[in-house]
Formats: C-alpha cells, sequence, structure tokens
C-alpha cells in the first residue's frame, strides 16, 4: 500500500516537473513587446534676420500690395522749406548778355538768298528736303490711257510693260486696276480675253477688252503661252 502511494507521488512529481518545463519552453517563444521608438522631432523653421539690403528692400517695396493712394517714401514725402529767391541768389549778381535797348544779333556776312537754301547750309544738310522745301520745278506727267504689265502665268515673271498713250476709256469715271488672263500660240490670242480681275465699271472693262485683242494686238507680241494682263491708270 506504501509502495503505491509512493509511485503515484513520484508519477505527479514528474508530470508537474514536466509541465513546468512546457511551459518555460513555450514561454520562451514568446516575448513582451518593445516600446517603439519615436522619430526625432523635425527641425522646426527660424527665421534669421539677415543685415539689410538695398536692392532686396526696393523689391519688396515695389511688391508691397498696399493701395498706392496711400502715402509712403516713394510718392510723398515733406514738402520742403520754401526759400526766398533772393535770399538764395543774393552772392550771384546779374550777367547781361544783350544790351536793354536792342537785340544785337551777329550774322554770316553770307546769307542765302531763299529760305530753300537756308536749309542747305547745314551740313549733311536736311533730309526733308524733298517735301516741297526746293525750287527745283515738278515735271507734268505726260497723258495716257492707262499702263500695261504683262506677267508670265506658270513664273510670274514679267514679260512686257508699256504705256497706253493712244488708249481712251470712258471719260468721267474713276476705275480700278483690272486683270486679264491671255492665252497665246503661234497664230496670236486663243480666244478672247479672260476678266479676272474686274474693275469698278464694266464699260472700262469692256473697253480695254477690245482695245488690247484688236489696236494693241498682245497676241501678236507675246510668245505662245498663259501670260496675266494688268491694266492700271
Amino acid at each position: 500500500m506504501k509502495s503505491d502511494a509512493s509511485a503515484e507521488k513520484r508519477r505527479w512529481t514528474v508530470a508537474i516537473g514536466m509541465g513546468v518545463a512546457a511551459i518555460l519552453v513555450f514561454g520562451s517563444l514568446f516575448r513582451a513587446p518593445r516600446p517603439r521608438a519615436l522619430p526625432a522631432p523635425a527641425a522646426r523653421p527660424s527665421v534669421i534676420l539677415a543685415p539689410p539690403d538695398t536692392l532686396l528692400g526696393e523689391e519688396t517695396a515695389l511688391r508691397d500690395p498696399a493701395p498706392l493712394s496711400l502715402p509712403t517714401e516713394w510718392n510723398s514725402r515733406p514738402a520742403p522749406p520754401e526759400r526766398d529767391p533772393g535770399v538764395a541768389f543774393a552772392s550771384y549778381p546779374p550777367e547781361t548778355r544783350f544790351t536793354t535797348d536792342a537785340l544785337a544779333l551777329v550774322l554770316p556776312n553770307d546769307v542765302p538768298p531763299k529760305p530753300a537754301e537756308a536749309q542747305l547750309s547745314n551740313s549733311p544738310g536736311n533730309p526733308l528736303l524733298g517735301l516741297g522745301r526746293t525750287d527745283a520745278p515738278v515735271p507734268v506727267l505726260s497723258a495716257r490711257g492707262g499702263l500695261l504689265e504683262i506677267a508670265a502665268a506658270g513664273t510670274g515673271e514679267p514679260v512686257l510693260s508699256a504705256i497706253l498713250a493712244d488708249a481712251h476709256p470712258p471719260e468721267g469715271v474713276f476705275w480700278r486696276p483690272l486683270e486679264f488672263i491671255a492665252a497665246v500660240d503661234a497664230a496670236g490670242l486663243v480666244g478672247p480675253l479672260v476678266l479676272s480681275v474686274p474693275s469698278s465699271s464694266d464699260s472700262v472693262n469692256a473697253y480695254f477688252e477690245g482695245y488690247l485683242a484688236q489696236t494693241f494686238r498682245v497676241g501678236e507680241r507675246l510668245a505662245p503661252g498663259f501670260y496675266h494682263l494688268r491694266v492700271e491708270p
């Protein structure tokens, strides 16, 4: 009976010891949470007063949003005390340049006889002499019925320019430049002229269409090809 009790006690001792060992083994697998390290506080911005800078101060003043109507050192200042001119310039005696009874002017001996010639006395001269300040005669332009300019249709190269002295468009009619298109072969014009840019008068258009084809005979003056004909007043 006693041996059974001793065996039972040993079993409980072994069981308790194994339980304590198991608790220690499992306890070693778990650790208490460590406190998390807090980040270092960020450096706070600080204001450092720099030495005064004239340019920086002026730029700051120009960007000042204050209304310009308010008095500042830029748009207002205290009125300086007025000084008596007689007292301020008392130490400067007057110097007379002219006599009090007459104005003496010394003029050169070679005075130009005409005002237009006086403009030439100043070298290098007056660049505006051509604006009616000279006595040069203005030639009168000869009367003409129009100015004809012909250019190749493909290249725009000028081919012929002539003054239409014997042309007589309708009188009393103001007309703008007009243009025709002409096709020419070895025999002359291929069909009538084609009006591409009309003038401001139908009678002028019809007159020059017949004049260029019949009187001026433009087809006989040009080589075969296509041409632009422009007639100006």
